[in-house]
């Protein structure tokens, strides 16, 4: 069966699905209040929702600093393409 653009798309889709599922089941069963505090901020959440946030958050900051770096990549590939000219 050859690769295609739209059978690595439903694949990926699947398998987001799949963890969907896997990430709602640990929420669900991981429901017992933990109080978190934060500098002057202080609240309380179910343990798999705080756990999950706190994922997401890293998530994010993974994604900003990769984004930061190909900005840095693209405008350094720039000026050696300027200067070869």
């Amino acid at each position: 069966m050859p690769f295609t653009r739209a059978g690595a798309l439903w694949s990926a889709l699947i398998a987001g699905f799949l963890v969907l599922i896997v990430l709602l089941v640990f929420v669900t069963q991981n429901t017992d209040p933990v109080d978190l505090r934060f500098l002057a901020w202080q609240w309380s959440l179910p343990l798999g929702v705080a756990i999950l946030l706190a994922a997401v958050c890293g998530g994010l900051v993974t994604a900003l600093a990769g984004t930061a770096r190909i900005f840095q990549l693209r405008r350094a590939a720039k000026r050696t393409l300027a200067a070869r000219r």
